[in-house]
């Protein structure tokens, strides 16, 4: 999950047009960056990104394509915040979270709509590490951890407390590749 920090402030300071534009165009640097590292679009939600790696299609790398996709999100905003704050706009920050496990995969929805996602304790996960994630910083849970620990540059933070999640989780900020 991806997520914008304090979208709601930088939607109120601008005109609807603007701020329609700045979101696609976030939106679409976003995705690029998802599809380059082999991940799949599952959904925009908001100001949030979901996207998966290892499925429909599986991948023995999605956790390294993960990561790499989260750092690179951060840097192309980065650009991003670059080309807008040069045209007097507002820049953004992103707060990112990862986790890796099962999932339970498929349709889900009504008979009148149906949607393909994932569903499970792990979802849940990324999503709250990346509720608590600060702007451009990349969370990613033990799980991940373990499978990208060679790879990446990371700090173990102190163990969180998150809604829905029972007891203590263990989590990393990632600070870069090796």
């Amino acid at each position: 999950f991806s997520d914008i920090r304090g979208f709601t402030t930088v939607s109120e300071s601008g005109s609807p047009e603007d701020i329609v534009g700045m979101l696609n165009e976030y939106f679409t640097r976003m995705v690029d960056v998802v599809f380059a590292h082999k991940g799949t679009l599952d959904k925009f939600v908001g100001d949030m990104v979901m996207a998966l790696f290892g499925a429909p299609v599986d991948d023995p790398h999605h956790a390294e394509h993960a990561v790499d996709a989260a750092l690179a999100m951060v840097r192309e905003l980065k650009g991003l915040n670059e080309k807008w704050a040069a045209e007097g706009r507002p820049t953004l920050d992103i707060g990112i979270g990862i986790s890796t496990g099962e999932t339970m995969m498929g349709n889900f929805g009504s008979v009148k709509r149906l949607e393909y996602t994932a569903i499970g304790r792990d979802v849940n996960l990324a999503a709250r590490l990346c509720a608590a994630a600060d702007g451009d910083q990349v969370l990613i849970s033990q799980d991940t951890y373990d499978l990208v620990a060679p790879l990446v540059v990371a700090d173990e933070l102190p163990p969180l407390k998150l809604k829905g999640i029972p007891g203590e989780v263990r989590c990393w900020n990632v600070r870069g590749l090796k």
